[in-house]
């Protein structure tokens, strides 16, 4: 079931829910130019599109694409309408992982924001609260709670970026310091993690470059510095996916190195002790067969003066085995 949350900024500052009785209402709100108004859908449903066509006029790919979902962050412009698809981090449910994501479908026009997703929306909720407050927006129209929107999901991202900087430290000082079994999966999923981050802020730095060029007409020249402040911050989350990427794969080599040099250090213990085994065995070999003239055979004390070679061969081998590392 569908929630849905219309609020409607007055010219004076005051901000006023609108019921779902004035729903209907909706498009002659949009046609008065001292009013902004802002709808908010969780889990639409074929209502709910029904009611964004009918009272907004959006356009029928827009509607397509909410009901497709799992779109590419873009902007698509309409004659009268702009479209942002963008994507907000949620806490994760699985623990293994740092995060989910939650698509956001924003429509922004003269006098409106649409904004729709799939089950709850930290960002919504936080601009909404601000909103209501009037802190949200600076201006009073569509690109400003754009914006306000746009960059409260940017922000979001760095709280993520944090985490996943500590889990890099906490694996590189396992794998370095010997402190604990490091999974190999843990390594994988980071790289996972941040290539599915990559693929998702990419094209949203392409989308705020777009908007920074004054393809979309809502976006007044007050509005220009924060939009650039926008992008600033996306350009800095890039950076920093980048850096970690580069952290990941260096943590995987470090790991492979680790791995290869506890392998050599067992090679080298079984190799030593393969020979402190075999010259006992080689000595009581030679002594085993049946040979009538042996070196001390007839001697009372041949066979004690034998074990005694073997220990102080024994010995010797280990002597000069831990001399060189190999123990």
């Amino acid at each position: 079931m569908s929630t849905r949350l219309a609020l409607a900024l007055k010219s004076d500052g005051q901000v006023e829910p609108i019921e779902e009785a004035g729903f209907e209402e909706i498009d002659r709100l949009i046609g008065r130019r001292d009013t902004l108004v802002w709808l908010d859908i969780a889990d639409p449903t074929q209502e709910d599109l029904t009611l964004l066509s009918r009272e907004f006029g959006l356009h029928e790919l827009a509607i397509e694409d909410l009901r497709k979902r799992r779109q590419r962050p873009k902007i698509d412009l309409y004659p009268g309408q702009h479209v942002v698809v963008a994507y907000e981090p949620l806490p994760a449910e699985d623990p293994q992982r740092t995060f989910d994501l939650g698509e956001l479908h924003l429509f922004a026009g003269d006098g409106f924001v649409v904004s729709v997703h799939w089950g709850s929306s930290p960002v919504v909720e936080s601009v909404r609260v601000r909103f209501q407050r009037r802190s949200a927006v600076v201006g009073h129209n569509a690109g400003w709670l754009l914006y306000a929107v746009l960059d409260t999901a940017v922000d979001a991202y760095f709280p993520v970026l944090d985490d996943i900087s500590e889990r890099i430290d906490g694996l590189e000082d396992r794998i370095l310091g010997g402190n604990g079994k490091v999974d190999l999966r843990d390594v994988m999923i980071l790289k996972r993690e941040l290539l599915e981050l990559r693929r998702i802020l990419g094209p949203m730095r392409d989308v705020a470059n777009q908007l920074l060029r004054r393809d979309v007409e809502i976006l007044d020249d007050e509005a220009v510095p924060y939009y650039q402040d926008l992008y600033d911050h996306l350009v800095r989350v890039l950076d920093s996916l980048d850096l970690y990427r580069d952290l990941v794969a260096a943590t995987l080599d470090a790991y492979e190195s680790v791995t290869n040099t506890n392998l050599n250090q067992v090679v080298k213990r079984l190799t030593a002790i393969t020979v402190l085994l075999m010259v006992p065995t080689l000595i009581a070999g030679i002594y085993g067969m049946n040979f009538r003239f042996m070196p001390e055979i007839e001697h009372p004390l041949g066979y004690p003066a034998v074990l005694l070679a073997m220990l102080v061969t024994v010995v010797g081998l280990i002597w000069w085995f831990r001399r060189r590392g190999y123990f």
